[in-house]
């Protein structure tokens, strides 16, 4: 009897490269990440109180979002800054301290404001001319349109920064 012998083939498995290990191991990060976020969402979708991610520096929402600056302020070397804080001084209190600092200005002005920022006036002088703010949360009260005693037509703007949590003065920028 003649036996018959089947011979299998063996092929020898080659190694995978170490490319093709990475990748492998970046893609399952990558969907865990992508499972925890739909996951997240649906969940505040729902109604689920769920405590916030952590940020990446640079993505997503600042804390001291992009302000529009005022071209007299920012020619002096001063810049603003928004926030979402809550000020110690509410707005009426801020006007009230201001016009109280500045009567002339506060009595005279065509256009009051007030506008909570964060106030960066870096000192960059020296000696030392003011002190250094870096988002400094203040009160900006803005006199506009205050006649010059001089002159009957001309006028000039007044800015006045006060401290957001104290209401002491910062800072006064006549323009």
């Amino acid at each position: 009897m003649a036996e018959k012998y089947s011979r299998k083939r063996t092929r020898k498995r080659e190694p995978r490269p170490l490319s093709h290990l990475l990748s492998g191991l970046v893609g399952g990060i990558l969907l865990g990440i992508a499972v925890i976020w739909l996951g997240v969402l649906l969940l505040q979708r729902v109604g689920v109180s769920v405590p916030a991610l952590p940020t990446i520096s640079g993505i997503g929402p600042s804390s001291q979002a992009p302000e529009t600056q005022i071209t007299p302020l920012v020619a002096e070397g001063i810049t603003l800054g928004s926030t979402n804080q809550t000020p110690a001084l509410n707005q009426q209190q801020a006007l009230l301290l201001a016009s109280e600092l500045e009567p002339g200005a506060a009595s005279h002005a065509k256009v009051t404001g007030a506008k909570y920022v964060l106030l960066n006036y870096p000192n960059t002088s020296t000696p030392a001319v003011h002190a250094n703010f870096k988002g400094v949360p203040a009160w900006m009260i803005t006199y506009q349109q205050i006649p010059q005693q001089s002159s009957s037509q001309a006028t000039y703007d007044l800015y006045v920064f006060l401290d957001a949590n104290s209401g002491k003065e910062l800072l006064a920028v006549r323009v």
